[in-house]
């Protein structure tokens, strides 16, 4: 990111947790950051475009330490998705988010809303992936509903214990607990074949990538990077996945490698969708 953009982006979260958003205003932000207001409006329309700016820098945060974690173990593993769920939690305690949350999901613009709910939406089908990727296509049915009471279940049980005390949150506790009740729903419904959502409640239009999509992909953005040595292993697993058998320890060796080595958030995203199709 542009280290001008960035900077304004760090004083404006410092002066949204301190401040609060909506008692904020963009002056605010550039005595913050200490720069003219044609700076800020280089970068950014409007406060709100601000806020979405740096809610995007903390997901692609939070999808980067999700993706270090999976490479290298298997995704039907599900001590690994109880650490990938403190994930965000973790992150959002650390840079003070729920008081954020609640600036976008009760303000009244219409830009910050929609961001929100993309948010959100964006959550539970991440959830729902995961769901499948432990229990297979046959949990997919199930998945989004199980991403819904998790997501809802999280939410209320972190409440309920502040409320209730002021003992730092046994945060692994926590998500280990959600998983365990989660394995225990999921194989109930797929005994009985019972559930309230649809799996195509929030269906995205697009079909499901394959290992052939990925390498396409992969080898645009392999002719995309400055980066001589990055382009070329990013080139190599395209080959790999391109291949009629590719090969599983090599693909997750260079994946390994790649999410070390980048913090480019297209590329971590198809990094995460190539280690769910080559399990």
């Amino acid at each position: 990111m542009n280290p001008k953009k960035q900077q304004i982006i760090n004083a404006a979260h410092r002066l949204f947790i301190q401040k609060g958003y909506n008692a904020s205003s963009i002056q605010d932000i550039l005595d913050e950051a200490g720069i003219s207001k044609g700076t800020f409006y280089n970068y950014f329309t409007s406060k709100s475009e601000c806020l979405i700016a740096l809610m995007e820098s903390i997901s692609e945060d939070i999808r980067t330490a999700r993706i270090a974690a999976a490479l290298g173990e298997s995704p039907s593993d599900a001590d690994l998705f109880a650490r990938q769920l403190a994930v965000r939690i973790r992150m959002n305690h650390e840079k003070n988010l729920f008081s954020l949350y609640e600036s976008i999901f009760y303000s009244q613009d219409v830009e910050l809303k929609a961001f929100g709910k993309s948010q959100y939406i964006a959550e539970l089908r991440w959830l729902s992936n995961r769901i499948v990727d432990m229990f297979g296509e046959e949990a997919r049915p199930y998945a989004l509903e199980n991403a819904a009471m998790a997501n809802g279940a999280l939410q209320q049980l972190m409440h309920v214990w502040r409320l209730g005390t002021d003992q730092q949150l046994p945060l692994d506790e926590l998500t280990d607990y959600i998983v365990l009740r989660m394995k225990q729903a999921v194989e109930i419904q797929l005994k009985d074949g019972k559930r309230f959502l649809s799996e195509r409640l929030l269906e995205e239009s697009a079909e499901l990538q394959t290992l052939t999509d990925s390498a396409k992909q992969l080898k645009a953005l392999a002719a995309a990077a400055e980066d001589p040595d990055l382009q070329q292993l990013i080139a190599f697993l395209a080959d790999e996945l391109a291949a009629e058998k590719p090969r599983k320890a090599i693909v997750n060796s260079v994946l390994t490698t790649l999410g070390q080595s980048t913090d480019d958030a297209e590329l971590q995203i198809y990094l995460e969708q190539v280690w769910r199709q080559i399990k």
